[in-house]
Order: structure tokens, then sequence, then C-alpha cells
């Protein structure tokens, strides 16, 4: 379940990344008039939104089966218990497994 929490939570970072290369290439022909390296944004865009993409289908499963409960037949105890006779006193322990 904790592997389907951070999955899934890293799913936006990678599409802010993924939307921020973009905004950046957006913005590369103010600065660079002739457009040379304005292409590179592309492979980082790509890479980030198919990862943000694959968080998300792999985190949501992880979360579903990590959130199912699972049945428990009968619950180990462990019963301590004072007891005191005209002579004496202690504790008894009782362990049902």
């Amino acid at each position: 379940m904790v592997g389907g929490i951070v999955l899934v939570s890293l799913a936006p970072v990678a599409l802010f990344v993924a939307s921020l290369s973009a905004f950046s290439k957006a913005l590369c022909g103010v600065d660079n008039p002739d457009r040379r390296g304005c292409d590179d944004y592309d492979t980082v865009t790509t890479v980030a939104i198919v990862s943000g993409l694959a968080c998300v289908g792999a985190g949501v499963p992880l979360l579903v089966i990590g959130a199912k409960k699972e049945r428990v037949d009968a619950p180990a105890a462990a019963t301590v218990s004072p007891w005191a006779t005209p002579h004496a006193t202690g504790l008894g322990l009782r362990i049902d497994l």
C-alpha cells in the first residue's frame, strides 16, 4: 500500500515537469531567434508524461490491493491476572494461541 501511495503522489510531480518543459519550449523562441536547441524539450516532455502515466498505472492497483482487509481467524491473546491466597500472592499468565 505504501508503494502505491508513493507512486500516485509522484505522478503529479512528473506531470508538472512535463508542463514546465512544454512551457520552456514555447518560450524558447523568445530568447533564441534561430530556435537552435528548442527541440531538446520534446524528449523531456515525453519521458515526464510517460513516467507520470506509469506511476498512476502502477500505483492505483497497488493502493487497491493493499487496502483490502485480511481476514483474521482468531486473535492470539495473552491475559495476566493477579491471584491471592491467605499465604501467597502472584500473577498468572494465560496464553491463547
